[in-house]
């Protein structure tokens, strides 16, 4: 199982390019993802205080992507 989870908020990368892989195991993915998922709260607090206005943008675009990304595979895994 591939999962790529390249949420770097680096300024010189492009916010939307957010690279999500999943390998043969999609329940894995979904856990992975739900994990980070869990994490969210936490993150965005911590880019109110010390983050840009550009970074929590950009963390909330990638929050978007991964929640699709999470239907994907919920689509995924219901069709298998």
């Amino acid at each position: 199982m591939v999962v790529v989870l390249d949420l770097d908020m680096e300024k010189d990368k492009n916010p939307e390019e957010v690279t999500i892989e999943i390998g043969t195991n999609g329940q894995e993915a979904y856990k992975t993802l739900v994990e980070w998922v869990k994490t969210v709260p936490k993150t965005i607090n911590e880019l109110k205080k010390n983050g840009t206005e550009e970074d929590l943008k950009t963390y909330q675009m990638q929050i978007k992507m991964v929640l699709d990304k999470l239907k994907q595979i919920e689509l995924k895994l219901d069709n298998d």
